[in-house]
């Protein structure tokens, strides 16, 4: 008889866990379209998320506390875009961002119709 539990030992099982948050839930929020402040914090979180989720397992190898961790930077990414509060004059606050961010700002919205030429 095969132990059932054994299936949830798989170390790909466990690092599924804490991916979780930027394979799926970050994609599936940012797929509702949101705008302001709401789509600068999921930006923001799908930037950071890899990063805790690469990192954190020369940390600890607990996957709940990486999950956490996970949790923790997504809160902290709307917790900064609310706290900014630059919802109203977007463009005003784009051209305060360096070069480099509005890149991967853009890089970001593929779904948005310029990348096929869209006209305003």
């Amino acid at each position: 008889m095969v132990n059932s539990i054994s299936f949830f030992r798989d170390i790909s099982i466990q690092v599924l866990g804490y991916w979780w948050w930027w394979l799926f839930i970050v994609p599936s929020l940012r797929s509702r379209r949101p705008s302001g402040m709401e789509k600068k914090a999921l930006d923001i979180a799908f930037l950071a998320t890899p990063l805790v989720s690469i990192l954190a397992p020369v940390a600890t190898k607990d996957t709940a506390l990486i999950w956490a961790a996970n949790l923790v930077v997504v809160a902290a990414s709307y917790a900064f875009a609310f706290a900014s509060g630059d919802d109203d004059d977007e463009e005003s606050s784009s051209k305060k961002d360096p070069a480099w961010l509005k890149f991967i700002y853009k890089s970001l919205d593929f779904g948005s119709g310029r990348e096929r030429g869209a006209r305003q």
